[in-house]
């Protein structure tokens, strides 16, 4: 009886951690570099140090439809999964997108502000990688229904301006400016 209950018991917390496990790890986290353009600081990597440059985002979205936004994803090669105590991590992660800025049709279209870093890390030669990315939902605003990733494309050089569309129509714009 005991030994029944204890079996239980285990099966009942591996089912709770891998549907904790499953929830942490949504499919719609994954960025396809394909369909998203890649972000570079254009202030140089000089190895020693790690300069930032200032983006400001201006973001405009057509009417109605479905639900749609922007991502700006940062790579972590290397990162702290667990208690990262700057001089030791207990546990490193894998490689992952991490995202970094979101702007979508449910907030207030407008403007925001992030920095980007030249270097993938202080001291390194290395450029740090961003992907640009755009995502929408299909049919009404249900936090149930799942992100899909929409191929986003340069419209302008001079001002720097990206769109996509979704396959119901909607469209989405994001001007970045530099300083």
């Amino acid at each position: 009886m005991i030994r029944s209950a204890c079996i239980l018991a285990s099966l009942a917390i591996l089912g709770l951690a891998a549907g904790l496990f499953a929830r942490s790890h949504r499919g719609d986290d994954l960025v396809d570099r394909v369909q998203g353009v890649r972000i570079a600081s254009h202030l140089p990597c000089d190895g020693a140090t790690n300069p930032q440059e200032e983006l400001k985002f201006a973001t405009t979205f057509s009417p109605g439809g479905w639900q749609r936004s922007f991502h700006l994803d940062v790579f972590e090669s290397q990162y702290c999964k667990r208690l990262d105590l700057y001089f030791f991590c207990v546990m490193h992660g894998r490689d992952r997108w991490k995202h970094e800025w979101t702007g979508d049709s449910q907030g207030t279209p407008g403007s925001a502000r992030y920095w980007i870093n030249s270097c993938s890390s202080w001291g390194a030669k290395d450029a740090q990688e961003y992907i640009l990315s755009g995502w929408y939902r299909e049919g009404p605003a249900d936090p149930k229904l799942p992100w899909k990733q929409a191929a986003i494309r340069q419209v302008s050089a001079t001002p720097e301006i990206y769109e996509f569309a979704d396959s119901n129509g909607g469209t989405a714009r994001v001007e970045i400016q530099r300083k």
